[in-house]
């Protein structure tokens, strides 16, 4: 017979208070060490050189707590601009008004809880929810004579002068990685300039349902619903991958391409567009083999529209030449990419084709949507 203080159990029981094992690398770990280390360094040298000595031990104090958010939580809705700037500021401002206006009245402890309390409504209505922001306004209260003779001055040297030095760090250190946007978009935006939905928003969970699961929740849930999304996305593409197996781009690309060298004649190109029956042609630099460019029918056509005589560009000018013409620093995916990771460039960018490169950046093959939708028609019918 089992009973309360069994032995047996008490391994699973403790189990649970040990957190999971973490999904961050150690190079972003230590990505927010220095950046956070960064920013904290500057903030403390300006306090120093614009305030005094004297009032460096405390004013970085919840800055401490805002770096935690904005460098190792970059995506945490509560570490966005508006949140660190107009939390931190409100608490500050709740927490001069509340000792100047109930110091005679109250007890201080009293005053102190008060603060806090009115800058977590304030933040909540204000949608800036800010948690260092609570210290902030502690800190107003509890500051002694410091605070008291900088008045709500406080409010604007230290707090928001350190502030923007935080958001200025943050917005170098989380941009700076490679498909991290910081702060985080609103809603993405249709490339056609509709407001319609991306095409990979339309199917499957909508923002709206996110939106609608939150809500039923009832309290306040640290990841916006856009990264909510994002995450599910790519959750969807793993169990797709699981589901199918890999299909990479080497294998679905087309390898026989029609090509142009740099320098190559605009009318030459225009040529094999018509000849070829295609939309588009790399240009390629001969010396390295790496693309150059993509020559497009809508590069030509932007050139009428802007033609009094509605003249193909090539006709006015017989020497012009694609680099003049081309769009440049075309997206390249290695021929390694699996091709569930092209869904989002085609479906969402608007991408129509997209040159496959080898390891050494050399062009080896196109992917374009008829091949996408092949594969994934394939794929759905074996399925089936």
């Amino acid at each position: 017979m089992r009973t309360l203080i069994d032995p047996t159990r008490w391994p699973r029981r403790l189990s649970r208070f040990v957190p999971p094992p973490p999904t961050v690398g150690h190079l972003e770990r230590w990505r927010a060490v220095g950046f956070a280390l960064l920013a904290i360094l500057i903030c403390g040298l300006v306090t120093h050189a614009l305030l005094g000595p004297a009032l460096l031990p405390w004013l970085v104090a919840s800055m401490g707590a805002a770096s935690v958010i904005l460098f190792a939580m970059p995506s945490s809705p509560v570490g966005q601009p508006w949140a660190l700037i107009g939390g931190q500021m409100l608490s500050a401002l709740i927490g001069v008004a509340s000792l100047r206006w109930l110091g005679a009245w109250l007890p201080i402890e009293f005053i102190a809880a008060l603060a806090v309390g009115l800058s977590i409504a304030a933040m909540l209505y204000a949608r800036c929810l800010h948690p260092p922001g609570g210290a902030t306004a502690l800190t107003a209260v509890l500051g002694g004579d410091a605070v008291t003779h900088l008045g709500f001055g406080f409010v604007w040297m230290p707090v928001l002068v350190n502030a923007l030095i935080l958001l200025a760090v943050a917005l170098i250190a989380n941009n700076s990685v490679r498909g991290r946007r910081y702060p985080l978009a609103r809603a993405h935006e249709n490339p056609h300039g509709t407001r319609d939905p991306l095409p990979t928003a339309r199917v499957g969970l909508r923002e709206d349902d996110l939106n609608a699961a939150m809500r039923e929740l009832g309290e306040v849930v640290d990841v916006s619903a856009e990264e909510l999304g994002n995450i599910v996305a790519r959750a969807e593409r793993h169990a797709y991958a699981r589901q199918w197996g890999e299909l990479d781009c080497g294998q679905l690309m087309s390898r026989d391409l029609v090509v142009l060298p740099c320098g190559a004649l605009a009318s030459e190109a225009w040529a094999l567009l018509r000849r070829h029956r295609i939309g588009a042609l790399p240009v390629v630099d001969t010396d390295s083999g790496r693309v150059a460019g993509i020559i497009a029918l809508v590069d030509f056509l932007k050139h009428i529209e802007a033609d009094a005589e509605l003249a193909l560009p090539q006709h006015r000018h017989p020497a012009l030449t694609v680099d003049g013409l081309m769009s440049r620093h075309p997206v390249t995916v290695p021929h390694t990419t699996p091709v569930r990771e092209l869904v989002p460039l085609m479906a969402d960018r608007g991408l129509h084709r997209l040159p496959v490169v080898d390891e050494g950046g050399r062009l080896v093959g196109m992917v374009t949507q008829s091949d996408l939708i092949a594969a994934l028609s394939q794929h759905g019918t074996s399925g089936a």
